[in-house]
């Protein structure tokens, strides 16, 4: 067991991957430190730790490395206990909030796609077939998405994970892909993203502004 008997979150707030980690961390008082390192500027530090050379990892007190933000969640559900978990243990309710949650990480990883796909080509060489594609995959999604959410969460009432991960893929949207998420348009996700970012979870786990990717500058 390390000395310092924290867990190391490793990966950058801009993920919106790691971020949500980081937010259930914070929401169960779950003291971390935490590994900033970057998938581009330090794979060989991060093949050691993940041989994706994915983000997010934790590293728990015994050394233990757990990989894949939603593997993780499940972990820190089962530390926090049924009372208190984000995610309900059983039922259907259990399986609203998973679906919710699962429809959200569809959408990041598409948003993380078309981000990287303008981004690693000039535009005569992006490709306009798979862009288009994602743009509807992603827009299909938020539809549904809009159309179930509640206030002043997701779920009206009660904070659930679908909050945490919607408020940081939402947060994700606006910095990197924002023409896919115009605030007009998906009215009830905008201002479920606001009250979630008036939470402490949510601004103590903020991306700074060296918290980048190459070729990519933070405005």
């Amino acid at each position: 067991m390390r000395d310092d008997r924290r867990m190391i979150l490793v990966g950058q707030f801009d993920s919106p991957f790691v971020r949500r980690v980081a937010v259930t961390l914070n929401h169960y008082h779950m003291p971390f430190t935490r590994n900033p390192i970057s998938v581009f500027r330090d794979v060989g530090e991060m093949q050691k730790i993940n041989p994706l050379v994915r983000v997010p990892s934790l590293i728990l007190e015994t050394g233990e490395v757990l990989i894949d933000s939603s593997a993780i969640i499940d972990h820190l559900d089962e530390m926090a206990g049924p009372a208190r978990a984000l995610t309900p243990p059983h039922g259907p309710e259990r399986r609203k909030v998973l679906q919710a949650v699962v429809l959200g990480l569809g959408v990041m990883d598409k948003c993380v796609a078309l981000f990287f796909e303008r981004l690693f080509h000039i535009d005569k060489h992006i490709n306009r077939d798979f862009e288009k594609r994602m743009m509807q995959q992603i827009g299909a999604a938020l539809d549904k998405l809009e159309h179930d959410c509640g206030a002043p969460w997701f779920f009206d009432d009660r904070m659930t994970q679908a909050d945490i991960t919607l408020g940081c893929l939402v947060g994700y949207m606006k910095i990197r892909v924002p023409d896919m998420f115009p605030a007009d348009k998906y009215p009830k996700l905008h201002h479920l993203a606001l009250h979630c970012e008036t939470k402490e979870d949510f601004v103590k786990a903020r991306p700074s502004p060296d918290e980048t990717v190459p070729g990519q500058t933070r405005h």
